[in-house]
């Protein structure tokens, strides 16, 4: 540890120091005691009250004033945490148990006083300070003089009316009745004891409280300035010749004991990573959006179900909103083809059969945002038509099923129909704000489920199946214009933003659908902070438009219907086993109603061919 040392600065520099100036100064010195340690446990180990006491005790006894504003600061510096642990004290001299300093009589100056006596006192207080404003001073002859005991015994011997005064740091709080004193008061009145001789004895204390000291004008403003009658205690009630010394601060459970101060948002990388990502979000909420939730954002947990050319711009446009809780599904290899369109891989992710995207995708967002917490998960999402082995579809299930009840949000981003059919019941099921990206050639949909709004599969007359069969390898690949997956992932990722900050989240109302672009919105139900939420946003690029429906739910939806969010409630495995084991759709359609609903539309049909039309 290093030697105890009188902390003095070598140089000041204010905004004054290149101008010659006669202004007073406002500033009331405090001298300083720092002991620096090397570990945490010579810390700990040093007997912090003996350290108190030399460092204060000595200095009072020989009568030195300064250390009755004296401070004493332990600390011990992690530098590899950038933490530092602390112990500040402000010394004072301890009474005897049962003899407690008090004001006996306080009153409010300005209600004692003329005004004429408190202009006196601040042109006395603003002439004590020419180089420093001493933190004490005595008041008498309608005149302020330093504190010291030549001035104290010329003024009695004068007869004059002496008042002890001292610059109150406390704010100007009402007076009350038997007010414990504060660490300056406590040590002027030890100091009128034991170098005034003064003890015992009844004395006028000036508790000095403008609301500011100003370097050249008086300081006319007064913060509750108070006059104070106070019985000094005698040395005998300090202890005699035991002098103990206390003000050691409490810590933040407001126990005897240090602190600790971290440094690490101002100099380690990546706590300054983490602030810095969420700038443009603080601008956002400060500047233009005051209801933003960024703490919402934060804790938000989404699930993306695939990593290809949707899923990783999806995954960025997040990462800016804010979000930092992850998690990724997908089951294919990153091949030479994904790095020019998917953001997240690059060529070395390609190598040797190509890395798992859900892996790569992951760990590349973990290099982008220093707090994100990302993970990957290998995982073929059970589809129907594709038949599977009942152990490993059951596994798949569980797994599935555990990301879906972990999120708050899942986005659907995977390449073929039959894909999101069990993302759709699930989160029907458990009734998760779900958003579906897909994207055509040269057109691209996006649209929330739930509250009543109709899914993925509403608007089919056919259950989901195998598309994949009896498709060329070229028919397989998703065949698109670059430019079309930025644009629906960002819609995807700012719809859910809108729904997370409307108060009724996974059911709120879509707006009337229409096509026409609208600048500012109206401040109804079905408006979030950031706009209104429409159901579906179908748009273009050959006409470079976009139209905003809203389709109700359908009764016989195969994949959000309330027979098969029922059936699959009671049965997840069953239900799920079937669907894949059905090569044509049949049994989803049957459990659904589809099929019902089918051949009661085609008997309709047939009625209206036998009708006779009037064609006048």
């Amino acid at each position: 540890s290093t030697p105890i040392a009188h902390l003095q600065c070598r140089e000041t520099s204010l905004d004054s120091s290149l101008s010659l100036s006669n202004d007073r100064v406002p500033r009331v010195p405090v001298r300083g005691f720092l002991l620096g340690y090397n570990t945490v446990e010579t810390f700990q180990k040093t007997d912090k009250n003996a350290f108190l006491r030399q460092s204060f005790v000595p200095d009072f006894l020989e009568g030195k004033l300064e250390c009755l504003t004296s401070v004493v600061l332990l600390t011990y510096a992690d530098l590899k945490n950038h933490k530092v642990l602390y112990w500040f004290a402000v010394p004072a001299l301890l009474t005897k148990p049962g003899c407690s300093m008090r004001a006996f009589q306080q009153d409010l100056l300005a209600h004692v006083w003329p005004e004429s006596d408190l202009e006196r006192l601040q042109k006395g207080v603003f002439g004590l300070r020419k180089e420093t404003c001493p933190p004490y001073f005595l008041f008498a002859e309608e005149s302020c003089h330093e504190l010291n005991r030549e001035n104290f015994l010329r003024l009695r011997k004068e007869g004059s009316d002496i008042i002890f005064g001292f610059v109150d740091p406390c704010s100007g709080a009402p007076p009350q009745a038997e007010q414990l004193m504060g660490w300056p008061m406590r040590n002027l009145v030890a100091f009128l004891c034991f170098h005034l001789d003064l003890g015992g004895q009844s004395v006028k204390i000036l508790s000095f409280r403008p609301i500011r000291l100003r370097r050249d004008t008086m300081d006319t403003e007064d913060g509750g300035t108070l006059l104070l009658r106070v019985r000094v205690p005698t040395k005998e009630e300090y202890g005699g010749s035991e002098l103990k010394a206390v003000g050691w601060e409490s810590n933040a459970r407001g126990k005897p004991g240090p602190r600790w101060v971290n440094l690490a948002p101002l100099l380690d990388s990546h706590h300054l990573a983490v602030q810095a990502a969420d700038l443009n979000l603080k601008l956002m909420k400060w500047r233009m959006i005051p209801r933003l939730n960024i703490d919402l954002l934060q804790s938000t947990k989404v699930l993306l179900l695939g990593a290809g050319t949707l899923g990783c711009n999806v995954a960025r446009v997040l990462l800016g909103w804010g979000i930092r809780e992850i998690a990724i599904v997908d089951n294919g290899k990153v091949s030479y083809s994904n790095p020019v369109r998917q953001s997240l891989f690059t060529l070395k992710d390609c190598q040797d059969g190509g890395r798992p995207k859900a892996i790569a995708a992951a760990e590349a967002l973990n290099i982008i945002a220093a707090d994100v917490q990302s993970k990957g998960i290998e995982l073929s999402i059970p589809m129907p038509g594709h038949a599977e082995d009942p152990e490993a579809l059951e596994k798949s299930i569980a797994t599935l099923e555990e990301l879906v009840q972990q999120s708050d949000v899942v986005f659907l981003l995977t390449d073929t129909r039959e894909s999101r059919w069990l993302p759709t019941v699930m989160a029907a099921a458990h009734e998760k704000i779900l958003i579906n990206a897909a994207l055509g050639l040269d057109s691209w949909l996006v649209m929330r489920h739930g509250g009543g709004l109709g899914c993925y599969f509403c608007n089919d007359v056919v259950a989901p199946e195998n598309s994949m069969k009896n498709r060329t390898l070229d028919q397989q690949c998703t065949v698109t214009r670059p430019g079309l997956a930025p644009v629906a992932s960002s819609m995807a990722a700012e719809l859910m933003v809108s729904l997370l900050h409307h108060p009724l989240r996974y059911k709120a109302p879509a707006p009337g659908g229409h096509s026409s672009f609208a600048p500012t919105v109206a401040d109804d139900a079905k408006a979030s902070p950031l706009g209104v939420m429409p159901h579906q946003i179908r748009g273009s690029l050959v006409s470079y438009t976009m139209m905003t429906p809203s389709v109700p739910a359908f009764g016989c939806c195969t994949g959000c219907s309330p027979k098969i969010v029922e059936a699959y409630s009671n049965d997840k495995i069953g239900l799920v086993h079937q669907a894949t084991q059905s090569s044509d759709g049949s049994y989803l359609e049957g459990l659904s109603g589809l099929t019902a609903f089918r051949a009661e539309a085609t008997a309709k049909l047939e009625n209206m061919d036998g009708d006779e039309w009037d064609m006048e």
